[in-house]
């Protein structure tokens, strides 16, 4: 078994959403992910996506691009990211997907060889663009819900198991630790994947920090192609 990740997949077969706009890189994205995904992800390894998956707003509409996941190789785990408008309550979502895919929203499952958890995240104060008034609710929500998911993680694991972890939002910030990281340090989680960039991306997106190690997980970062984590997760 294989552990691979990429996030920020932004399908939109169900909606109007042509992702080029964005850059000529994105024309056809989904077929590069389509065709990159097939070459080196088999149906016995496992692939990470921690949020933006649909453009959907709704699950009718999201249903083209569950389906399209559904279809490729591998057990998937998903999470919630800031565009993921399409996603409800948890036991709804479940009920919606296919066989193949797992949903984590606050919470922690055990996947053999390592525990998973996963939260969305929020933009923190480090963030340029961070504004109190508007984020400081949600940024401590979502810092509530993360411990949450991280308690329900440390019954879960066993001493032979690394802990990892999903979220959308980035948890360091140029190099610098938010909340969130001081977290997931005290928790003694090993790996963070994470997303939510494009374009912007600085020479400190894949760092190590007070013990845990981060990788951006953003599809386009990755050229669209899964990125095989493996050795993090077992080494």
């Amino acid at each position: 078994m294989k552990i691979f990740t990429i996030s920020d997949l932004h399908l939109g077969f169900g909606v109007n959403k042509p992702m080029d706009i964005f850059g000529a890189h994105w024309k056809d994205h989904p077929d590069k992910i389509r065709q990159n995904w097939k070459q080196i992800v088999s149906d016995s390894d496992v692939v990470l996506i921690p949020g933006d998956i649909s453009w959907g707003l709704n699950l009718e509409q999201a249903k083209p691009d569950l389906d399209f996941l559904d279809s490729l190789p591998g057990k998937k785990y998903i999470s919630r990211g800031n565009h993921d408008y399409w996603w409800s309550s948890q036991s709804k979502v479940s009920k919606f997907v296919g066989s193949s895919i797992t949903i984590l929203q606050r919470n922690a499952v055990n996947c053999e060889n390592f525990v998973l958890a996963a939260s969305k995240g929020w933009s923190s104060p480090l963030w340029e663009g961070y504004k109190q008034s508007v984020d400081e609710k949600l940024y401590l929500r979502e810092l509530g819900r993360m411990k949450i998911a991280l308690e329900k993680a440390t019954i879960l694991l066993k001493p032979s198991q690394k802990l990892v972890y999903m979220m959308h939002f980035p948890p360091v910030v140029d190099g610098q630790s938010t909340e969130f990281a001081e977290l997931l340090s005290s928790f003694g989680v090993n790996l963070c994947l994470y997303g939510h960039l494009h374009s912007t991306w600085s020479e400190k997106v894949n760092i190590e920090l007070d013990g845990v190690k981060y990788l951006i997980a953003s599809a386009d970062y990755l050229n669209f192609k899964p990125m095989d984590i493996t050795l993090e997760v077992f080494k």
